[in-house]
């Protein structure tokens, strides 16, 4: 089923798990992928889910489902991720060394999903923040190996210079190793 964000929605960082954590109501509790060293001081005082992060939250959950076939659980999971990393994460410096540059340039929305390629392979990634020149994207699938010493987790987030990105094939979407 799909979350409708709601006024009682409420972040509160967990020093105990060490994750920032959205309290949805009804005795649900949603665990995001990110500890206190990768977020801005901001994360660890108490706040409500702001209309802005309603409005992402939509974007991000219609730009999914345009573009992948996922479960509607794990499109949640992949939207409340970038919501909070859009919302509360320290800023990146590129790191395109990683990744190939792409011979068919993705376009660099918001919200689009696209491919980086590492030379151990490709991967899908979500664009959470982008500009005329590079943009910070989220890992969805469960890892993307970089080199021979730095691997990415899901949910983890890389800037790069937006020459990397590459379109997604559609028929090759549906195949991606998320959940």
């Amino acid at each position: 089923m799909l979350i409708k964000p709601g006024k009682d929605w409420q972040w509160n960082f967990c020093h105990t798990q060490n994750r920032l954590l959205l309290e949805l109501g009804a005795e649900m509790v949603f665990v995001s992928a990110f500890c206190q060293k990768e977020l801005v001081a901001d994360a660890l005082v108490a706040e409500t889910f702001s209309i802005e992060q309603s409005e992402d939250f939509y974007l991000y959950v219609e730009r999914i489902e345009q573009q992948l076939t996922l479960p509607e659980q794990m499109v949640n999971h992949i939207a409340l991720n970038a919501v909070t990393a859009k919302s509360f994460y320290k800023p990146l410096m590129p790191k395109s060394w990683f990744f190939n540059t792409a011979t068919s340039v993705s376009s660099a929305l918001v919200g689009n999903i696209v491919q980086l390629e590492s030379c151990y392979g490709c991967r899908h990634y979500l664009i959470i923040e982008s500009n005329t020149k590079a943009s910070t994207l989220l890992l969805i699938e469960r890892s993307h190996q970089l080199d021979a010493n730095k691997e990415l987790s899901q949910f983890s987030l890389i800037k790069v210079m937006n020459d990397r990105l590459m379109p997604i094939r559609i028929n090759n979407a549906r195949q991606i190793n998320a959940a």
